[in-house]
């Protein structure tokens, strides 16, 4: 039996979708990534008679925008959502990296036409390669390793993956894969199959859509709360419909301005030491909450305050259940300013460290 490890650049394959779509015909074709792993091992037994295939793990690398325009704030929650499932439902190791827009929005088009920005990720493709070298160093952590990227960069890192001994498989698309991974001569040594097309294997990676009644739990829903979506929750996680989803944005893009970010009292001096980065994990203390609005503010541990809606709560979470004076962990969503406070996200209890001293046992009398 072969062991294999998948190694996905996340990035590329979710920005080819639409091309993907183009050339199976249909605009609203989604990969289904349950089956993705196990439809490329599976075409990598073909190529090796039969082989019996033993899928390890899973390992997808990307990114997502930070400190970005609030109207785009649904947008990037739901590559999140993407993320978070693929980690609870499909079992997939997820590393992810912030991408700072620096308050801009996310596409070119809806920016001003002279503005010359280009965000730019970081650490992706690095990740990728050091996780895919790091395993294979391991005397028997894998076998084979399947690589779904296009990007010529890669190319080192399979060449040194090769002369560890291992095997080295390549997925990509056509029209978006680098020359030097997909030329059938394989004069630069990259890999020991022939490519995998995910062109051809559409028909079995389609993801499926089932239509599904979910009761939409937004307090502010207004109408009957049975909607008919073919959105599947995560565990734990609330259902809110697409007109509630757009209301809470608006709700805190409105809230946001209304309060300046910082609020009620509008007296607050932040230290000057170095920002805290967008997607840092802070703790805190509820500073405030308006209960009747779902909105508030958390003092983190940095000396900075931090907006949260009721929508920027982790799975499991309820509002109700916020308290003021409670401790919170939280990820940075967009750093503070001098005159502002910053936005938090996936805000969720503190984990409380146990009592050195009480875990001690008793001292023998």
């Amino acid at each position: 039996m072969a062991k294999v490890m998948l190694f996905i650049d996340g990035t590329w394959l979710y920005s080819n979708v639409p091309r993907l779509s183009e050339a199976y015909g249909r605009p609203d074709f989604r990969v289904d990534f349950g089956k993705l792993p196990f439809v490329l091992s599976e075409a990598v037994s073909q190529r090796l008679n039969g082989t019996e295939i033993d899928v390890v793990r899973t390992y997808l690398f990307g990114s997502y925008a930070s400190n970005h325009d609030p109207r785009d704030d649904e947008a990037v929650q739901r590559r999140r959502d993407f993320f978070a499932m693929l980690s609870e439902e499909y079992h997939y190791e997820v590393e992810t990296y912030p991408i700072n827009f620096r308050g801009r929005r996310l596409k070119k088009s809806d920016r001003d036409p002279e503005d010359t920005f280009e965000p730019r990720e970081k650490c992706v493709d690095i990740a990728l390669a050091a996780s895919m070298l790091y395993f294979a160093a391991l005397p028997s952590a894998y076998d084979i390793a399947i690589a779904v990227v296009g990007d010529q960069d890669f190319k080192p890192a399979f060449q040194y993956v090769r002369r560890l001994g291992k095997r080295v498989a390549i997925a990509s698309i056509k029209g978006s894969c680098a020359p030097g991974l997909s030329d059938p001569r394989e004069s630069e040594r990259v890999t020991d199959f022939d490519i995998i097309w995910l062109d051809d294997l559409l028909h079995r990676l389609e993801l499926k859509y089932e239509r599904h009644q979910l009761q939409c739990e937004s307090p502010t829903h207004r109408g009957p709360r049975g909607v008919w979506t073919t959105f599947h929750p995560r565990k734990g996680q609330k259902f809110y419909c697409d007109a509630c989803r757009r209301d809470f944005s608006r709700q805190r893009q409105e809230l946001q301005r209304e309060y300046n970010g910082v609020g009620y009292d509008g007296e607050v001096e932040y230290p000057s030491e170095e920002e805290t980065p967008v997607g840092t994990t802070l703790g805190g203390i509820v500073k405030r909450r308006v209960a009747d609005r779902g909105f508030g503010f958390i003092e983190a541990d940095d000396g900075r305050d931090y907006f949260f809606h009721i929508s920027d709560l982790h799975p499991g979470l309820h509002f109700d259940d916020i308290q003021e004076g409670m401790e919170v962990d939280f990820e940075v969503k967009k750093q503070p300013s001098a005159d502002r406070a910053g936005a938090a996200q996936s805000v969720r209890l503190a984990m409380v460290e146990p009592d050195e001293e009480a875990a001690e046992p008793p001292a023998d009398e």
